[in-house]
């Protein structure tokens, strides 16, 4: 597994598609790896097209997991994947999150708006609302990794890969980081910097359509669709349906 080191950190990343193709960072949620971008069919269909990147933040897959919320800050987040596009010299990237992965992504963009080619988001709010004295993640995270295993299968079925890589997850690390988002900044004035398309989506009945679906007009160049039936869940095993939309908008037409 290739690693970058950040600041003592080891972010762990994994590469794929057409290096000669426009570079496209993954990025996705809570507890999730560059494993379930594979598993889950988008390398596959977007390798053709892209250089794809995926990433494991802090905390996450192989990347080095500390134990203290301080580690987690929103800004120490962003900075790991900075750090693969500077160690990759990746020259205007698209970066693509999901969930947590889209506001790690939102505030990467930020940070530097002028160095990324488009953005990708789904399934977010722009300001992390985390009561930890009554938060569901949390209290699952401080139980173990079996029950937040459960939980998962509470809201779809579960692939087999992930369901192995959930049941081993360090969760400890997780609740840190968990601790930690309840501690993040809004993200609603880094929206004001990004002049890029911006491709926004969720599911029809995930927990953030709404928050998502309203910024489609808080971007220059913004644009929602939403994938009927689904939630914020098995929304990601309908990597086909998002892969198209991307493919379509981020890479150039075909000429004759």
């Amino acid at each position: 597994m290739p690693y970058i080191n950040n600041n003592d950190i080891a972010v762990r990343y994994e590469l794929a598609g057409d290096e000669t193709k426009p570079p496209l960072i993954l990025i996705f949620g809570i507890s999730m790896s560059c494993e379930d971008w594979f598993e889950l069919g988008y390398v596959a269909e977007l390798a053709s097209s892209f250089q794809i990147v995926c990433v494991d933040p802090r905390g996450h897959g192989a990347s080095t997991r500390p134990l203290n919320s301080g580690d987690y800050a929103l800004e120490k987040m962003a900075s790991d994947i900075e750090a693969v596009i500077s160690a990759l010299s990746l020259k205007n990237p698209i970066l693509w999150g999901y969930s947590l992965g889209a506001k790690i992504a939102l505030a990467v963009a930020g940070r530097n708006p002028s160095a990324y080619r488009g953005l990708i988001l789904g399934g977010l709010e722009l300001h992390s609302v985390v009561d930890l004295d009554n938060d569901l993640v949390a209290e699952t995270f401080a139980q173990g990794p079996q029950a937040w295993l459960s939980l998962w299968r509470q809201m779809f079925d579960v692939p087999r890969g992930m369901a192995e890589r959930l049941a081993v997850s360090d969760t400890k690390a997780l609740h840190a980081l968990r601790r930690a988002e309840a501690r993040w900044p809004s993200l609603a004035g880094t929206r004001d910097k990004i002049e890029v398309p911006v491709l926004l989506y969720a599911g029809e009945h995930c927990f953030f359509r709404d928050a998502t679906a309203r910024m489609v007009n808080q971007f220059p160049d913004g644009r929602y669709i939403e994938h009927p039936g689904r939630n914020h869940f098995d929304l990601m095993t309908e990597s086909s349906w998002i892969t198209r939309d991307v493919i379509n908008s981020f890479t150039p037409p075909v000429t004759r």
